[in-house]
């Protein structure tokens, strides 16, 4: 009867420790207008973009404020649907120190068109899937097209191209 008592005490205890937590939703959009996954515990935020015309995709990490880059570690961020995944890999800003990255850039055949609306993201240092409804993304990555142009010759590398574009298209196997 104690044991019990003790038990009930406990877990009344827990539950209104979760009812007094607030956590606070991501935002609808991010700066260049693509949708956004909370990192590190919602310590920060990963804007995801995409060009359904070409497949590229990209993502910008920011602070809290959605103005500030936050680099983080300096490693491919892995985004998919179901079990195809493509690699982003850094694509490190002038102003992001040595080390880390606060933008990461690739090419995934499978985004083509813009008719995904769901799928998920692997950041540096986490390793735990983060799934997200791709809303934005694709409106924001036709609006602002000179993100593209800044990726100069890596825009050129995809799936048979060679170089680190080229490695990190998956197929069925990677992923959920």
């Amino acid at each position: 009867m104690r044991a019990a008592v003790i038990l009930l005490v406990v877990s009344a205890g827990l539950l209104a420790a979760g009812c007094g937590r607030t956590e606070t939703p991501a935002p609808a959009s991010g700066p260049y207008g693509g949708d956004i996954v909370p990192l590190k515990s919602g310590a920060a935020y990963a804007e995801f973009v995409a060009n359904p015309d070409t497949g590229e995709v990209m993502v910008h990490t920011w602070d809290k404020d959605l103005k500030t880059p936050r680099p983080v570690e300096k490693e491919p961020i892995t985004v998919g649907t179901g079990t195809t995944s493509a690699d982003l890999m850094p694509h490190p800003t002038t102003t992001d120190p040595l080390g880390t990255c606060s933008r990461f850039y690739g090419h995934a055949e499978w985004a083509r068109g813009g008719s995904i609306t769901h799928g998920w993201m692997i950041s540096p240092g986490d390793r735990e899937k983060h799934a997200f409804d791709w809303r934005q993304c694709w409106q924001g990555g036709r609006a602002h097209g000179r993100m593209w142009e800044e990726m100069g010759e890596h825009r050129r590398m995809g799936p048979g191209h060679g170089g680190p574009m080229g490695a990190g298209h998956h197929g069925a196997g990677k992923g959920e």
